[in-house]
């Protein structure tokens, strides 16, 4: 699993502990702590669901999956007993990397959206199967995604804080778990994959996706939403519903998913669009989105200001600020279209300015946007990091309304990392120096 995570760009990959025996591994869980446990169906002299409950027993909190080689079998197989979810071994090693950012999810989700405004993508399936492979592709596709999207220009450390900022997957096996998340996260879902049909309390079973779609764009006309699904039957509802269906067995299952996730959900570039859809031009990244809102017709920024296409896409890219401070805008707030153009134009390019002043930027050919920069990877060293510190929090800290009768500045800048510094030392033979 490392490779999965080295590969994706991640930062620290969780330490895994193999235990050959359930009577081993409860020996294990008395002497070292654990956040997740994932057991197959075969484990030695105990059964899963007995070695889960004694597990538990240890440690009440503990996260315990199940994980079946034989599809077979799932039929056999049920939560509950100790056992939190199941899955299934394709041969796809991601997929253990999918059980752990999962449940990672799980757990942070509420506190990143209360004190962070992450966004969410929301996956309702009740088919192991389907959604045990579902889930490599969509986490791999959204790390990928917002790796390609975060920051241009930006220093290592800003990156990977917007890769953390990254959306959040929930997986809701039924109607019941999949309206609690719309109702709870409605604000910060930005794309909703469904299946047409699971247990679905209180309604039809084999309807359940349109139930679903229905009741998530009650709050958001244009919210984007796939459905796959086996039943032929669906479709043309589906469609009616102005929300694309893809067939399970479509042998372009996989690459649909990706272009419905850079297309609907806003991954890839900005689109300016005519009220026919005909694409008028594209944006790669803030500056050209404004610069393309200043340049194109008056009708394409209705149609996009109308659907939020703004907000929506600046959230992809964790611009969380700029895009709430975009999203509670109507039309109707606005005499004129040309008045929402000005209203964008100078949120975006205000919040362009805000960014350079306060980023700390790598220095590479021909850069002079920013007022600080560094040279090299590595420690800052101290004063380096001490400066780099005010300058970043300045605005946070507020000097100026506690000392008024003093202007707290840092000049333009450039700090050279310890990586440099320390290679001078060698290259020069410097180091008998500083003995």
């Amino acid at each position: 699993m490392n490779q999965e995570y080295t590969d994706l760009n991640l930062s620290q990959s969780p330490r895994i502990i193999h235990s050959t025996d359930a009577i081993d591994a409860l020996e294990l869980l008395k002497k070292r702590s654990f956040d997740l446990i994932i057991t197959m169906t075969k484990i030695g002299s105990l059964d899963p669901y007995s070695f889960a409950k004694m597990a538990k027993k240890e440690k009440s909190n503990l996260t315990i999956v199940m994980l079946s080689q034989n599809t077979r079998e799932l039929a056999t197989l049920n939560t509950g007993e100790g056992i939190d979810r199941i899955f299934v071994w394709g041969g796809d090693s991601r997929i253990l990397l999918s059980i752990c950012k999962l449940i990672e999810d799980e757990k942070n989700v509420e506190h990143d959206v209360k004190y962070g405004d992450v966004q969410i993508i929301l996956l309702v399936e009740d088919s192991r199967r389907f959604y045990s492979a579902y889930l490599p592709l969509l986490y791999t596709q959204l790390v990928e995604q917002t790796t390609r999207l975060m920051g241009e220009g930006g220093n290592l450390h800003e990156k990977l804080l917007r890769l953390r900022a990254r959306a959040k997957i929930l997986l809701a096996t039924d109607m019941t778990q999949a309206k609690d998340i719309i109702d709870k996260y409605s604000r910060n879902i930005i794309g909703i994959f469904t299946d047409g049909r699971y247990p679905n309390p209180g309604g039809v079973r084999d309807y359940a996706g349109l139930e679903l779609i229905r009741y998530a764009r009650r709050g958001d006309n244009y919210l984007p939403i796939l459905l796959q699904s086996k039943n032929i039957e669906l479709k043309e509802e589906t469609e009616k519903l102005g929300v694309p269906f893809i067939h399970k067995e479509d042998s372009k299952l996989y690459n649909r998913i990706e272009e419905f996730m850079l297309k609907e959900m806003n991954f890839g570039d900005f689109i300016f669009r005519d009220t026919e859809r005909r694409e008028i031009m594209k944006a790669t990244n803030l500056e050209e989105l404004v610069n393309g809102i200043d340049d194109v017709s008056s009708e394409s920024i209705g149609y996009h200001a109308g659907r939020n296409d703004f907000s929506h896409w600046l959230r992809t890219r964790t611009e969380f600020s700029l895009a709430s401070s975009l999203r509670p805008k109507r039309l109707d707030d606005f005499e004129e279209i040309e008045n929402v153009r000005l209203f964008l134009s100078s949120r975006i390019r205000e919040h362009i300015s805000n960014r350079n002043r306060v980023m700390i930027r790598d220095v590479v050919e021909n850069s002079e946007i920013g007022r600080f920069h560094r040279i090299g990877r590595g420690s800052l060293g101290g004063k380096g990091k001490g400066l780099a510190f005010l300058f970043t929090r300045m605005a946070d800290l507020k000097l100026g309304e506690k000392f008024s009768n003093i202007e707290f500045m840092i000049p333009r800048c450039v700090v050279i990392s310890t990586e440099i510094f320390g290679n001078f030392i060698r290259d020069n033979d410097l180091h008998l120096i500083f003995q």
